[in-house]
């Protein structure tokens, strides 16, 4: 089967899966048909990897607008590693979270939940992998309209509260975005991102504050759609299981999205420079990239509860990946790869973590990881390898981030405050990780300790093999950093060669 037809499968199969959910039976075969398929999804995105690191884009296009939605594509070195980080997390999370979401499914709502799940699916990976507006567009919406779908079972009036307002919110991206698409298929008599990409610099001489206008519009409606965290914050702690699974697709996978997006219009739209050169927006992208870590980082210094930590470590690393897009130099572009990975990987593990911890304990506090290690040395064990990840040790994810963002940043002007913050961090993240060591070796005074002393490899099973898998993926980094560094480098040369 040749890379072309790999990547039609990796569009279609989504929705060939969703299709079959709704024909089986069975309770249990609609989980395992959307667990196989981002299975199968994953080994096919592996298996088409080396012909984009080769060729650095594979694009195919009928010409064929109305009617292209999945038939035109583009799947470049950008695109490639999103869609390997996205279909890993959707496995993790699709694993992990299933036993909560079983609890408020009946037979005929398993069918349809698992159906919008790989629509949702289907959805992400058009974005990923579209190079029209019109059908980027078309693809934003089915995105949408799945996650509202999979938020309808929650049962919860506070949390339907919530994504009604994040509806509202994103229908307002929407209209904006729609605006914006418009108005450039007006100026440019075309939607494909290559032919307007080539022709911006000659339009944007003369209408630079057209540009401007829509460059603005267009980051307005992505920090609204993609980056809304202050909806969910209220929610982390509670009780509700759907809850854990709304925070944990509204933070990893949402959050992924929007960064992608960020990316693709910064290097691929907007990659010609005019924006940052003529109106200084790196600059003000910087400034706000340092209040993010500076505010981030006085959270987690106050934290004690493993979900907050865990968010503030995402808008931390968030606050980087930013500023490192904003320096616009290979070192920094490699600080932000290395933040991804570990804004995808470590701060994930924390989260599934500390979502055991809530269903355990009715609290994800740190004090009670004493409890866990009296009474399971192998379901702790994971947490503990992590800490050398949180405290960036030696040759961990967040150490080269750290080592590339400080290499980038020493400079004079605004940069020095980014170096700054920096340093803040990495206190913190120190503090974090020996705050944890604390937690675990504190004494146990609590009599209720005893009451999960059955937690037996058979009983709490999918908890030990999310944990392990997740901690071996992490650990694989260390062993393959040669390689992980390699292909940093890549991303970056990429991204830079994209600009003039």
């Amino acid at each position: 089967m040749g890379t072309v037809s790999n990547i039609y499968l990796l569009i279609f199969l989504p929705l060939i899966s969703a299709l079959l959910c709704q024909v089986v039976s069975r309770r249990n075969l609609p989980f395992f048909i959307a667990l196989f398929s981002s299975i199968i999804l994953f080994f096919f995105t592996l298996k088409v990897l080396p012909d984009v690191l080769v060729y650095e884009k594979i694009s195919n296009d009928f010409k064929l607008s109305p009617l292209s939605i999945a038939l035109e594509f583009r799947l470049d070195v950008l695109g490639m590693l999103f869609l390997l980080l996205l279909i890993f997390l959707k496995i993790v999370i699709i694993f992990f979270y299933n036993s909560d979401i079983e609890k408020f499914l009946s037979s005929s709502n398993s069918r349809v939940f698992y159906s919008v799940f790989l629509l949702h699916f289907f959805s992400l990976v058009g974005i990923l992998t579209t190079n029209s507006l019109l059908n980027l567009f078309v693809f934003f919406e089915i995105y949408a309209f799945s996650f509202f779908a999979t938020l309808s079972i929650s049962r919860d009036v506070n949390l339907l509260k919530i994504t009604f307002q994040y509806f509202c919110l994103n229908a307002t991206a929407s209209l904006l975005l729609m605006f914006c698409f418009f108005a450039l298929y007006l100026v440019f008599g075309n939607v494909n991102f290559d032919k307007i990409s080539e022709d911006l610099p000659l339009i944007a001489e003369a209408n630079m504050w057209f540009v401007v206008m829509i460059f603005a519009l267009i980051a307005i409606a992505i920090i609204i759609k993609f980056f809304p965290f202050w909806l969910y914050f209220e929610k982390l702690k509670s009780s509700n299981p759907i809850a854990n699974f709304l925070a944990i697709e509204s933070i990893f996978i949402k959050t992924n999205v929007g960064i992608f997006l960020v990316l693709k219009f910064i290097y691929f739209f907007f990659g010609n420079h005019l924006l940052f050169v003529n109106f200084k927006f790196a600059p003000i992208l910087i400034f706000l990239s340092i209040l993010l870590i500076f505010y981030s980082a006085i959270k987690l210094y106050q934290q004690k509860h493993l979900k907050m930590i865990t968010t503030y470590f995402c808008l931390n690393n968030l606050g980087f990946i930013f500023a490192g897009i904003a320096l616009q130099t290979i070192e920094s572009v490699q600080a932000a790869f290395f933040y991804l990975l570990n804004f995808s990987l470590v701060n994930l593990l924390m989260f599934i973590f500390a979502t055991f911890l809530k269903r355990n304990f009715a609290t994800s506090s740190i004090t009670k990881l004493s409890t866990i290690r009296h009474n399971h040395f192998l379901l702790v064990l994971p947490i503990k390898l992590l800490i050398f990840f949180i405290a960036a040790f030696p040759l961990t994810i967040l150490f080269f981030a750290n080592w590339h963002m400080a290499y980038a940043s020493f400079s004079l002007g605004l940069e020095a405050f980014l170096l700054i913050a920096l340093l803040i961090s990495i206190f913190v993240q120190a503090s974090v990780a020996l705050k944890i060591i604390t937690a675990f070796y504190a004494k146990n005074q609590n009599e209720n300790s005893k009451k999960i002393t059955d937690l037996s490899l058979k009983k709490y099973q999918f908890y030990l093999i999310s944990f392990w898998f997740l901690i071996v993926t992490i650990c694989a980094t260390v062993l393959l950093s040669g390689l992980i560094n390699e292909l940093s480098l890549k991303f970056a040369s990429y991204l830079l060669s994209n600009t003039i």
